[in-house]
């Protein structure tokens, strides 16, 4: 792709629109369509399916406390729309859904003719398509401003105040997705009202939720893209990464609402801030930044009064913390699946970041035949991986597109296993050049030290309190190998 396709691509197709969104309850779920058009290119609708019950471990409904209220009023609605709450979240979903369907030709303009945006919402939105676009434009050589990427139809004069909600909400949404880190916060709240949040879902998702013998339920949301996108990918038009973690954010709260639950916990850290690009501020891992996720709770703020909480459990913790709590569950060892090529089909593919990543940052805690027993073979003796071990590591400026830590951690892992008599390949292969990287170099301030590490806190979260003492008590616990 390039710049000159970008910008013919946006004189040629000059607006997105996005005209209508509808629902309808059947067959026990909230459906919701979403009419989105390019003029001059196509139309394209959008599908979400909401269960208005959870499943329990049997695969039968269970009933939660507040989901009869809730999810039975909006099945008695002639058009569930007319719940003024669900249809503010509903539009709001939509708006996180046009991103999939604009970056296609990018037009400078956006039209909303079903629910014009305030001028701080459309402050909003635009930096959510820059930030959530930045990969894709970085990868596409595309140059252009926060201002310029998109200007939304002349906003709302004035805006509503939030929707009041009543509803008395308890118990914890947890997302899903079947890494290690859904794993921790699952474990975490071992003593809570639980239900699994899992969008479409596949065997590792099935898997790890089938483990967690504490849960209430499980829900499974389903999310239906237009098949035209796919035929546009394939024609040549413009793709690339999308802030996902975005339209889950924004599915979430609409699960949350139907079932009466409180909290939405996500299971992102802090190590999820760090740019991907080396002095730009292109995040992989935009969306499930701390940065996003108070911008989140201030948007849904301004929706709705209501006592639903959204943010991240792990935000105080790093990957090799993360990584610590992980290693003492082994039930769920051979069922987490933290590679994105391979978890549909419910394998490790061993030859890309992600897996490599994972492996080293359980280093320090399970012992080499533990790591065998989950991948299968040693991947740091895989000459195809040394590109992205230079990209974890720093040797190469950009970090791989890639949900990973930060390269302080990788050196943390990789320095306590040499330490502890791990082979000689690290140090042969790399060690002069791991130990020229400037901002990794011993300097005041840093260190690399594993149990240092194990004991830092990131006060920037919105974790409440009795749970921040309970991830402390967790860490306290922490497990380290010899091995």
């Amino acid at each position: 792709m390039s710049q000159k396709q970008f910008d013919d691509f946006r004189m040629t197709y000059a607006s997105f629109v996005y005209k209508d969104f509808r629902a309808q309850v059947e067959d026990g779920t909230l459906k919701v369509y979403y009419d989105f058009d390019i003029p001059g290119l196509r139309s394209f609708t959008s599908r979400w399916e909401f269960p208005l019950r959870v499943k329990g471990a049997d695969g039968e409904p269970v009933a939660l406390p507040g989901t009869a209220g809730v999810a039975s009023r909006i099945a008695g609605l002639e058009d569930p729309l007319q719940d003024p709450i669900l249809k503010e979240m509903l539009f709001s979903l939509g708006m996180a859904e046009t991103i999939s369907y604009f970056k296609t030709v990018c037009p400078k303009r956006v039209e909303i003719p079903c629910g014009p945006l305030s001028k701080w919402q459309q402050v909003w939105w635009k930096k959510l398509y820059f930030h959530g676009l930045g990969e894709f434009l970085y990868l596409n050589d595309i140059t252009v401003s926060m201002e310029d990427l998109v200007h939304f139809a002349p906003a709302s004069e004035t805006e509503e105040a939030p929707r009041h909600d009543e509803t008395s909400y308890e118990g914890y949404l947890v997302p899903v997705g079947g890494g290690k880190d859904s794993v921790v916060s699952l474990e975490l709240l071992r003593d809570e009202r639980i239900v699994t949040y899992v969008i479409n879902g596949n065997e590792t998702t099935k898997n790890v939720c089938g483990i967690c013998d504490h849960r209430q339920g499980d829900y499974v949301a389903r999310r239906i893209l237009d098949k035209g996108i796919l035929e546009l990918n394939e024609q040549g038009y413009l793709n690339g990464h999308i802030p996902f973690s975005a339209v889950v954010a924004f599915s979430s709260v609409v699960a949350a609402y139907l079932l009466g639950l409180k909290d939405i916990t996500l299971s992102n850290e802090t190590s999820a801030n760090e740019s991907t690009v080396k002095g730009s501020t292109v995040n992989h891992q935009y969306s499930k930044s701390y940065e996003f996720e108070s911008d989140f709770t201030e948007y849904f703020s301004h929706l709705t009064d209501s006592d639903i909480h959204y943010y991240s459990l792990l935000r105080p913790l790093t990957e090799l913390q993360i990584a610590s709590l992980f290693a003492r569950h082994t039930a769920y060892h051979k069922a987490f699946r933290s590679c994105n090529r391979g978890s549909k089909q419910g394998i490790w593919c061993c030859n890309c970041p992600k897996c490599l990543f994972v492996y080293i940052i359980l280093l320090p805690f399970l012992s080499i035949s533990e790591l065998h027993e989950i991948f299968g073979e040693d991947l740091l003796e895989k000459e195809s991986l040394d590109g992205d071990f230079r990209a974890l590591t720093g040797i190469a400026d950009n970090k791989p597109f890639e949900c990973v830590g930060t390269r302080r951690e990788v050196h943390a892992s990789l320095s306590d296993y040499v330490r502890r008599g791990g082979h000689s390949l690290l140090t042969d292969r790399y060690g002069k050049e791991l130990s020229q990287i400037p901002e990794l170099s011993a300097q005041e301030g840093f260190s690399t030290d594993i149990d240092e590490m194990l004991k830092e806190w990131v006060s920037e979260n919105h974790v409440p309190e009795a749970l921040c003492d309970r991830i402390r008590e967790a860490l306290r616990q922490g497990r380290r190998t010899e091995g």
